[in-house]
């Protein structure tokens, strides 16, 4: 009886295990368009209203500390916010949301500041700068970073 409880146990938690990396890997795999189609994404003028910086970024560096996954960008223009060259934005994760930038990827950020910190969400208007035509046309030609 003892030793069946204890297969059962490791049945279970096999089987959470193995849900908790089909979901992990669900979320890595995921393109910027299909985690957009599950986001209420705020509109142009939203976004930017809300926004403390705006700017177009190259990743530099990727770090995770806990939940918090933390950015660097090498701003090259900038509309909203800091003129300042390095940009360091945090990103909360969770079993949901996972900051989908990648290093050497170049993205228009929207970001919101937190307790004094830049910070994108799940759904952030952040996107690749591939996929920002639109928004770039509305925001205008921009200033350079320093």
């Amino acid at each position: 009886m003892k030793n069946r409880a204890i297969i059962l146990c490791a049945v279970v938690f096999s089987a959470i295990g193995f849900a908790f990396s089909s979901e992990r890997q669900k979320a890595e795999n995921f393109s910027f368009a299909e985690y957009n189609a599950k986001c209420a994404v705020p509109t142009f003028n939203q976004s930017f209203q809300n926004a403390k910086s705006v700017f177009i970024g190259e990743v530099i560096s990727d770090k995770k500390n806990g939940d918090v996954r933390t950015f660097k960008f090498k701003a090259e223009k900038y509309w909203k916010g800091s003129n300042a060259k390095n940009i360091t934005i945090n990103a909360y994760e969770t079993m949901r949301y996972q900051a989908w930038f990648k290093v050497s990827g170049k993205y228009l950020i929207f970001a919101d500041e937190i307790e004094g910190k830049l910070r994108v969400g799940r759904c952030s208007r952040s996107k690749d700068l591939k996929q920002a035509k639109d928004d770039l046309k509305l925001l205008g030609k921009g200033k350079k970073s320093l």
